[in-house]
């Protein structure tokens, strides 16, 4: 059957899940304005707001559960859209469904993947099985956001080294640091108090109650600490904050739009991480606004982190060596600014998000000209 080779996106949460699918919108965006001459549609499980820079692409959106486990159903609205290239955000290296997109006409599936933690590698046999199955049920091209993924794929998803391709994740620096921080005016803090941030979904995985109970220890101190993000945790983590009667030293902001404000504002950083895709965003964005930053020593989480000059690290899951990194830092303004300024200058030097977007890009227009020739 052969398709008109208009382009499907596709959102894992609903429109407006924020966090790393802001970056995630950047690349949709490109993808569109890349090929004008063919119909580009983007599906959530849920539609609530919907960036206006999406729509004024040219994107069509619609409310669509893109679940591999529906196959039927995706094969319908595949049809139905003429789709003929398939962008997936950390969806599975090989499924079953694959091939029955194929059968409706999708030419080309695209698995782009961020998602987090360190996988085992297969045993001999079970090597073997793993290839076959990915050469059988698997995309015809593979996206790394962090060379730990690109890793990941030849040994642990058995993948061709020919069908994967990285895409250093990266940042607007010019929004880093933001002139006009907002966040003391808002908390009303004293010039002299030290602000800590941390920014995640309020999730176990994030190890957020590692940095209250840290808070906890540290009530001698002058330090106020504030959270950005929601999740399922946030209101268990809310009771806890309260527990320990922190209410005064430990404020859950929920979402905000306003995350480069409010960085701007902010003295020291904190990531405690169960594990991260090696390019956690919100460690990049405490880097580039020259924030003195601590995280854990988990690989994937202090993979980019030089203990001692552009960061320091604690042992995963030990709040009370967090709290003693804290202290550190609260008593040496000197090494704040020192660990600031050479995060920046590591920022700066490679991890641009106009190389991400450029280097995504070139994937998809290279596997979009292989099933459909010049879009242009």
């Amino acid at each position: 059957m052969q398709s008109s080779g208009n382009i499907l996106l596709v959102g894992n949460w609903r429109s407006d899940a924020g966090y790393s699918w802001k970056m995630i919108e950047r690349f949709w965006i490109a993808i569109a304005r890349a090929f004008p001459s063919r119909r580009t549609i983007l599906c959530f499980p849920q539609v609530t707001t919907v960036n206006p820079d999406i729509l004024s692409a040219g994107i069509e959106v619609k409310q669509f559960d893109f679940d591999l486990r529906r196959p039927a159903a995706l094969a319908r609205f595949c049809r139905h859209h003429d789709i003929g290239l398939a962008y997936l955000t950390d969806r599975p290296y090989s499924s079953s469904t694959y091939p029955v997109l194929r059968s409706v006409g999708v030419r080309k599936i695209l698995v782009h993947d961020h998602s987090p933690g360190q996988r085992t590698e297969p045993s001999p046999l079970k090597r073997v099985a793993k290839t076959a199955k990915v050469r059988m049920f698997g995309a015809d091209a593979y996206i790394a956001c962090s060379e730990q993924v690109l890793e990941r794929f030849t040994k642990v998803g058995c993948i061709h080294p020919g069908r994967c391709h990285l895409a250093l994740n990266g940042i607007e620096l010019s929004r880093f640091p933001h002139p006009r921080p907002t966040i003391r005016k808002e908390l009303l803090l004293s010039p002299d108090t030290l602000l800590a941030v941390s920014c995640s979904r309020v999730h176990t995985y994030k190890r957020v109650s590692d940095i209250v109970d840290a808070a906890a220890l540290l009530t001698d101190l002058d330090v106020r600490f504030i959270h950005i993000g929601d999740g399922p945790g946030f209101e268990a983590l809310q009771m806890k904050i309260e527990e320990l009667g922190l209410q005064s030293r430990f404020t859950l902001l929920g979402q905000r739009d306003d995350v480069a404000e409010i960085l701007s504002g902010c003295d020291i950083a904190i990531h405690a991480s169960s594990g991260e895709v090696g390019l956690s965003l919100s460690i990049l964005e405490f880097m580039a606004s020259q924030l003195a930053l601590v995280v854990t020593d988990e690989p994937t989480v202090s993979r980019i982190i030089d203990s001692g000059r552009t960061g320091l690290t604690f042992p995963h899951g030990d709040a009370q060596a967090l709290a003693a990194r804290l202290r550190e830092l609260s008593s040496d303004s000197h090494m704040r600014l020192r660990l600031g300024k050479a995060a920046r200058e590591y920022v700066e030097n490679g991890y641009r998000v106009e190389n991400t977007v450029a280097s995504v890009l070139g994937v998809v227009e290279k596997v979009y000209a292989e099933s459909n020739g010049p879009h242009r």
